[in-house]
């Protein structure tokens, strides 16, 4: 494993301006910390960890990772699925997170010089016909599977990590790594619940096994990366393609074992504001698959931070709060 670690440790370095530093570890975690850690050997990318105030000091805890968008941070990971992108908000996914009793963890994207804070996360991609997400990340082919071996190898140092517990959410590219990280490590995940982005991993050729549960939240109006198979859109536009929702999603279903059949039920509607969504179940799975269908949904966090204009990104939807519909469904699910 150190030699593995060691090797990844040097191929970051390469490959988006990270390398070894001097640091000083996290030590002495306890219940309410709130803390920015840096990761051992690889600069420029810390993670942000939140510790439930109910914990005992014992009881292994269960994880969840919250990944930014590409061209955020961490920071942003936890803004988005906040209302008006206020943090100090009891609405958003941390304060829910933790009050459920879950480790909460912001890891750090890939910057760019001269950007550094405009992060991104290699998601896969880029062969034949598939776009590469997302930009320099992807390009720079950075190993964001080694860098989140390395944050979890330090996070089961500082806490004791209930290892059949271990979630991921995210947006955008957040999301798309969610479904990367699931792929790669599905010995590790227990499910994922991406928004807006899907598994470019899988559909450009990469190994994905199965066995995690997903739950999947896409508008139908998401001008960045688009409801359908469809050309890249979004900030830097390309002619390959991006994989589609239900496409993404049934393959996950057949990877599962699920049935090719499915369910498809209303959320309620309470609000007019030009959403409404659809639940889609698979049957007979021998890990969970969903898909949220948000008819007139963005490129957003549902009922969080539209963080740009209604005509860039598209509508946040009102009528649901994704972050308790993510939470419920990481609470149903074990390794």
């Amino acid at each position: 494993m150190r030699r593995h670690i060691s090797a990844a440790i040097l191929v970051l370095s390469m490959a988006g301006g990270c390398g070894f530093a001097p640091y000083s570890r996290c030590e002495n975690v306890a219940a309410g910390d709130s803390l920015s850690c840096p990761t051992p050997g690889v600069s420029d990318r810390a993670f942000d960890l939140v510790v439930p105030t109910s914990w005992d000091g014992q009881t292994p805890l269960p994880l969840i990772y919250a990944f930014h968008g590409g061209g955020g941070r961490r920071s942003a990971a936890e803004s988005l699925t906040c209302p008006d992108g206020d943090t100090s908000d009891p609405a958003c996914l941390a304060a829910k997170a933790i009050d459920r009793g879950y480790v909460l963890v912001r890891p750090d994207g890939t910057g760019s010089r001269p950007f550094r804070n405009l992060r991104t996360w290699n998601a896969g991609g880029g062969r034949g016909e598939w776009s590469c997400v997302s930009a320099g990340a992807c390009r720079a082919h950075v190993d964001d599977m080694a860098y989140l071996d390395i944050v979890h190898e330090e996070l089961n140092r500082l806490l004791p990590i209930d290892p059949d517990r271990v979630f991921a959410t995210g947006i955008s590219n957040g999301g798309a790594i969610s479904h990367r990280l699931a792929c790669e490590r599905s010995e590790r995940m227990a499910a994922i619940a991406p928004v807006a982005g899907e598994n470019q991993f899988a559909a450009a050729g990469g190994a994905c096994p199965g066995g995690v549960a997903l739950l999947q939240l896409h508008g139908t109006e998401d001008p960045i990366w688009e409801y359908e198979t469809s050309t890249a859109g979004g900030v830097i536009p390309d002619d390959k393609l991006k994989v589609g929702a239900e496409e993404s999603t049934a393959a996950w279903a057949q990877r599962n074992g699920c049935d090719a059949t499915f369910t498809e039920s209303a959320l309620p509607d309470p609000i007019d504001d030009g959403t409404s969504a659809f639940r889609i179940r698979y049957e007979n799975c021998s890990s969970p698959v969903e898909l949220i269908r948000i008819e007139g949904g963005g490129h957003t966090w549902p009922q969080g931070d539209p963080y740009l204009s209604t005509s860039k990104v598209g509508r946040v939807s009102q009528d649901f709060d994704g972050d308790d519909l993510i939470l419920d469904f990481f609470d149903a699910q074990s390794r």
